[in-house]
């Protein structure tokens, strides 16, 4: 899988692998859904030369389903700008503003250019426009997605019954009940050390800006800091379809100095983290759920919202192919073996997960408490039970109005 760049100033770089080297036979300490990659560059060979003549770049990459450019600066000379496009030069960015750490927006496709276009008119040729361009990101074709060990999680028969929150928003009451809850579930995506992007589910618990994830998806302050956490990724039509890069998102809040990490547990597969900086605001737009204080009962029916591969948030209700039945808790003591590793004492259902739905409340349908954090699955897919996140959770905090009574 090589990356290939053309310039009318020529560029190369070395080939962007998917995986760290040798990953494929070698378990991977941290995870969530791989998504996508960083390359680094060498600024060095994306320099403007002249600032009164165009120049032009193109980067490809047949993997790829989108891309973007990462700025570490970017200072031009007025009447300059730069232009970021898709190979056929369709839908069109604009970079103009002198900064620091511009990431452009991805957009759809194998491969970008990138131009500098001097002022039309007045150019002085004592003038300077700099930029250093330190990495290329893609996400993955469906091809190319790969995950780490414990990251199985299934659509559960021949259909995908998960549906975009705002094909629930115009429902029945227990539907737009749904999707209110459904406000304070959020995507997260990491780079981790080898430039790979990772990303899993996480959600807002209490009122103190505490959010609960999976262990395999944040064990330490490093991996919070390497991470954004995104509301309201979603589509704005039922049957609209987008990815992890161009699915439109509501806010980003960067981990580093805004979230710290307090806890997680390898047993229950939890992390419980905090926000630190505004942490009100985020719980007054987004609302938190609650976690009961007992265990969900066989039969109960559940829904789940998660950010499957990375994707828009989508609700998973029903279990069965028609689309008919609601999901149901099916078993209060299930276990499952993944990659040789057995989990125990689980709780287990046929609501369809994907790769990325890691760290996704499972949700009573009675009274909308979290009763599960999703964590595995391969039909059936399986969660901690309430009880027990809810026992380990009581030790760390107390007082945020994160617990629902029975």
């Amino acid at each position: 899988m090589g990356v290939r760049v053309a310039a009318t100033i020529v560029c190369a770089f070395t080939a962007l692998q998917c995986v760290a080297e040798g990953s494929s036979s070698t378990p991977v300490a941290d995870g969530g859904f791989t998504t996508g990659a960083w390359k680094p560059l060498d600024s060095s060979r994306y320099t403007i030369n002249s600032p009164c003549e165009r120049q032009q770049w193109s980067f490809t990459q047949e993997s790829a389903s989108a891309m973007w450019l990462r700025f570490s600066s970017l200072n031009l000379a007025s009447g300059s700008h730069l232009i970021v496009s898709p190979l056929n030069g369709s839908r069109a960015i604009t970079v103009s503003s002198p900064s620091s750490d511009i990431t452009t927006t991805p957009l759809p496709g194998s491969g970008l250019i990138l131009q500098f276009v001097p002022p039309s008119k007045g150019c002085s040729a004592v003038s300077n426009s700099t930029m250093v361009l330190d990495s290329v990101g893609y996400s993955y074709s469906e091809s190319e997605e790969s995950t780490v060990e414990n990251e199985e999680r299934a659509i559960c028969g021949s259909a995908d019954t998960m549906k975009n929150m705002v094909c629930y928003s115009t429902g029945s009451d227990e539907d737009k009940t749904m999707v209110a809850k459904a406000k304070a579930v959020m995507r997260t995506q990491r780079t981790r050390d080898d430039n790979a992007i990772v990303t899993c589910t996480a959600w807002l618990w209490g009122n103190q800006g505490h959010i609960i994830s999976n262990n395999h998806c944040f064990s330490s302050q490093e991996m919070v800091d390497a991470a954004k956490f995104e509301f309201d990724v979603q589509t704005t039509g039922c049957s609209d379809d987008c990815a992890f890069a161009t699915c439109p998102i509501g806010k980003t809040l960067v981990g580093k100095d805004n979230i710290k990490f307090i806890k997680s547990n390898a047993t229950l597969d939890y992390s419980v983290l905090q926000i630190t900086n505004d942490a009100a605001s985020y719980v007054k737009t987004y609302g938190y759920l609650q976690i009961r204080n007992t265990a969900p009962t066989k039969g109960e029916q559940i829904y789940i919202p998660q950010h499957p591969k990375g994707g828009a948030k989508k609700i998973a209700k029903t279990q069965d192919d028609a689309d008919s039945q609601a999901a149901l808790v099916l078993n209060l003591d299930y276990s499952i073996a993944v990659q040789g590793v057995t989990y125990n004492h689980l709780i287990a259902y046929s609501a369809d997960t994907e790769v990325g739905s890691s760290g996704a409340p499972v949700m009573s349908r009675g009274d909308n408490s979290v009763v599960g954090l999703h964590r595995i699955g391969d039909c059936n897919n399986a969660a901690t039970p309430s009880n027990q996140l809810l026992s380990a959770l009581e030790a760390i905090v107390s007082g945020n109005d994160g617990i629902k009574t029975a």
